[in-house]
């Protein structure tokens, strides 16, 4: 059994094994909840194979969260300052 998209394949757009399923799931449940809402809606594929497909085509791309941008952003900043000061 072979998994398309490949592992290697959804790794070269979201490198994070750990958030590449974070990612996937979030979509897939997103999927999911909007075939329950519109009952006129039929869902050729299953969620995750559609959230998998979304991410290797670049529909879908993860964000990072605002304050771990922030926080890195200082600490990078501090440190770039406690170097200069030594």
């Amino acid at each position: 059994m072979m998994l398309y998209p490949s592992m290697s394949d959804l790794l070269k757009k979201i490198p994070n094994r750990y958030a590449l399923v974070n990612v996937a799931a979030k979509r897939a449940r997103d999927i999911a909840a909007r075939a329950e809402e519109d009952t006129e809606l039929h869902l050729e594929e299953k969620p995750v194979s559609m959230a998998l497909d979304d991410i290797m085509n670049d529909r879908i791309v993860p964000a990072e969260p605002k304050e771990e941008a922030e926080t890195m952003t200082e600490q990078a900043e501090e440190t770039a300052e406690d170097g200069e000061q030594q």
